[in-house]
């Protein structure tokens, strides 16, 4: 057996059937792109110098085009992960080009860009969409108004923490594990892991330090359209389901979020009157005095609390069982000011850009 493979061998490789090899193959670079320069090594390191040289366009237009879409909620060219012949077309081509020019000639610096996007004046334009707006740009492509956007999953919950006045700034370190749902990291197998809450500093960290397992990922993150990193993913999808208002009134993250909220404003203001408390509250959230129509229901959910727990003090023991104030506070207080601090962290403005 052996000797006739051996023969098969030799008599296939006579008639040159694995001799011819066909061209040599090179690694090279797309030739509608600039040339890959003699003096850069055939390496990764020559790649990445080519890609970032200023005679690319490509690398510059498509993160500026990515920075635009993170800043005004859609880019100029629409298919962030397709700048080819089957993405859209930009919507305008030559404020994209400019950008990206300016992006190269200013070293490629983030914070250059960044400012000025924020900076300019269709950043600042007023989300107000009337009647002529809608009928001639629907969809706003041509920028004549602010796009209104539901903040990033985990934006959602920094700015609840800010807002509470719970935000620990620490950075580095590994991964946090703040409150969620018990038994979701639970699995048949064995080691199952253990979700240890995180306590102190650690519990109240920004959302980019989470945890993250792809089988289980951080629940009030993945119910605000976090993805489960199972995939790269270019553009997050945005979708509104009872499952989030439920989420922001009833998460332990965020009991304590309104906990401390409570806390921040009767520390803060503790020889004032409600309406002034309300109008702290609301600045802490929402960076503005409250109109007086939103004044009246905020004075209407505290008077009604406070009839609801005169009637039935008991709920002031079971809704402080949830928090440990750093100072001493009247219970009471407390718990009726945690009601209406759920009000606030739930608005629709405080979640939504713009």
């Amino acid at each position: 057996m052996i000797e006739q493979d051996e023969a098969r061998t030799t008599n296939i490789m006579k008639r040159g059937e694995f001799l011819n090899k066909g061209p040599e193959v090179k690694s090279d670079t797309p030739e509608f792109l600039h040339a890959f320069s003699p003096s850069l090594p055939r390496n990764l390191l020559g790649l990445a110098k080519w890609l970032v040289d200023p005679q690319n366009p490509l690398v510059a237009r498509v993160t500026v085009n990515r920075w635009w879409a993170e800043i005004f909620g859609q880019g100029i060219v629409e298919t962030l992960e397709d700048f080819g012949t089957q993405g859209e077309a930009p919507t305008h081509p030559q404020l994209l080009d400019w950008l990206a020019v300016d992006f190269v000639e200013n070293g490629w610096s983030m914070k250059h860009i960044h400012r000025l996007l924020v900076m300019s004046a269709t950043y600042r334009q007023s989300s107000r969409l009337t009647p002529e707006l809608l009928e001639s740009d629907p969809k706003n492509k041509l920028l004549g108004r602010a796009n209104r956007l539901r903040l990033p999953a985990e934006t959602i919950r920094d700015n609840a923490l800010a807002a509470s006045g719970l935000l620990q700034n620490k950075m580095f370190g590994e991964p946090v594990y703040p409150p969620q749902p018990d038994g979701i990291w639970r699995h048949v197998g064995r080691n199952a892991p253990k979700y240890d809450t995180s306590t102190g500093v650690n519990r109240f960290r920004r959302g980019i330090y989470t945890v993250w397992r792809r089988g289980a990922p951080y629940a009030s993150f993945v119910n605000f359209d976090a993805t489960d990193r199972g995939v790269c993913t270019v553009k997050r999808s945005r979708t509104n389901t009872p499952l989030q208002a439920l989420n922001l009134l009833n998460d332990q993250a965020y009991v304590e979020l309104a906990f401390g909220l409570a806390e921040r404003v009767l520390t803060e203001q503790p020889k004032t009157d409600d309406a002034a408390r309300l109008e702290h509250a609301f600045r802490c959230c929402l960076v503005r005095k409250p109109t007086d129509d939103e004044l009246k229901v905020l004075q209407a959910v505290l008077a009604d609390e406070r009839a609801n727990l005169a009637a039935d003090p008991a709920q002031v023991e079971t809704l402080n069982a949830h928090w440990s104030p750093k100072s001493k506070l009247d219970e009471t207080e407390l718990a009726i000011w945690f009601r209406v601090a759920e009000v606030l962290l739930n608005l629709d403005e405080m979640i939504t850009r713009g």
